[in-house]
């Protein structure tokens, strides 16, 4: 698996954190102290989340004289409302991930080392929490001119190496994205934790967390852009087929899709006629397949994996989703029919573009949807798509075994994650 970015940068607040009323209330008090009758009120304060102390300071007109002394009254205040301070849902599990997989991680913050010329270690630009994954954080404190200036991003490139095209800044306001654009890198918007109104061009939306790992990850070596151009051949042909009358312009969209089969056959050693059959089948308009996968967790939240019979390797229940069936309906059937056992879905994890995920070698694209399931009753009997039935924790899984066109690691901890999440976003790609 490749990796499309080797550095990837976090913003604290509004993206990790969710500390939007911690860190509004508290200014909001001291607000309310100097002036009893303002105007602000806490969604007008929000306004200020992810700018730096001294440019709110400056916009509510404060004296410069007395920023150090606000400052750490609005630092005492935070620490009332410490119990609301909480990672976003999801986050966690991803920076761990991407730490596991090799990335550098770094944090970009409007956070500041110093507050009343005490050190910040209620608010602090690197949280305990967080030392085991990043080894750079870059506070206001840090740089002459924070964000969104791109000192910080700027500053963060001359410690490491990094070069901008290896960079991705993941944060949730404005100030963020101009950071990331004035320093030439990548920008993927945490639309978990954003506040903004209006549309906005970045590289990258992310609706959950786990949305990154498909902007990150890609099994995009030479074997996996033949199948793309393969595919994306094949479906020219068919389309031309669809809407074509010219007999001559229909022998050149036929002959398309006989260079689309020779190729998959070429790089499968399947025979042509096998691949031209698996190609061909489809007649009108080319839409992508939907494949169904179950998350079913036990009462003690392992997950079931099947071992198939043609390859004894380890997969999560499902198959193509039949004409008949819904993605829910079909998940029911699927898990029936290999694992034995009768499952009620009940939350819908992701729609996945498989071949940002997967390593598959069939001839279409295809969307996978996972969905979580509670165990139901059943026997397991051997059968001939399945061995074994068992459920697994998270650390039990057997990574080497797993079957990659259908089920990898990443898939089965989104799943692990969506399961404890109680208001889950499900990951579309």
């Amino acid at each position: 698996m490749l990796k499309k970015y080797s550095h990837i940068l976090f913003d604290l607040d509004g993206t990790i954190y969710n500390t939007e009323y911690a860190y509004t209330m508290a200014l909001f008090d001291v607000v309310k102290r100097i002036d009893p009758n303002t105007h602000e009120t806490y969604e007008s304060l929000t306004r200020f989340m992810g700018s730096s102390a001294k440019d709110t300071n400056k916009e509510l007109h404060y004296s410069e004289d007395e920023f150090e002394k606000l400052s750490e009254e609005w630092a005492d205040n935070v620490k009332k409302y410490a119990d609301k301070i909480k990672p976003f849902d999801g986050v966690m599990g991803v920076i761990k991930h991407l730490k596991e997989k090799g990335l550098k991680l770094g944090i970009i913050t409007s956070r500041a080392r110093v507050i009343g010329g005490r050190e910040n270690l209620f608010a602090s630009p690197l949280p305990v929490e967080l030392t085991p994954y990043f080894e750079i954080s870059i506070s206001a404190s840090d740089v002459k001119n924070p964000k969104p200036a791109p000192d910080s991003i700027l500053k963060y490139m001359e410690m490491t190496g990094a070069k901008r095209d290896e960079i991705l800044f993941i944060g949730d306001t404005q100030s963020d994205i101009t950071c990331a654009k004035e320093a030439g890198v990548d920008f993927g918007l945490a639309v978990w934790g954003t506040r903004l109104e209006r549309s906005v061009k970045v590289a990258h939306y992310f609706l959950n967390p786990w949305d990154i790992v498909g902007a990150i990850f890609t099994y995009d070596n030479l074997n996996y852009q033949f199948y793309k151009w393969a595919k994306e051949i094949q479906a020219i042909g068919q389309i031309g087929l669809t809407y074509c009358q010219n007999v001559f312009d229909i022998e050149r969209f036929e002959r398309l899709r006989e260079i689309a089969a020779s190729m998959v056959a070429t790089m499968t050693e399947e025979p042509l006629e096998k691949v031209k059959a698996a190609i061909c089948m489809d007649k009108g308009y080319i839409t992508p397949k939907i494949d169904t996968r179950a998350a079913v967790f036990n009462a003690e939240g392992q997950i079931l994996l099947v071992k198939e019979a043609k390859n004894s390797k380890w997969s999560m229940p499902g198959g193509w989703c039949d004409e008949s069936e819904s993605i829910f309906s079909n998940t029911i059937k699927e898990v029936r029919e290999e694992a034995g056992m009768v499952v009620s879905p009940y939350k819908f994890v992701a729609m996945l573009d498989k071949s940002k995920w997967n390593k598959s070698s069939q001839p279409f694209h295809i969307l996978a949807a996972f969905t979580i399931c509670k165990e139901g009753d059943g026997q397991f009997s051997k059968n001939s798509e399945t061995l074994e039935r068992r459920f697994f924790s998270l650390d039990e899984i057997p990574v080497e075994d797993l079957r990659l066109g259908t089920t990898t690691i990443e898939q089965i901890k989104l799943c692990f994650d969506a399961y404890k999440t109680e208001h889950w976003v499900p990951v579309i790609d």
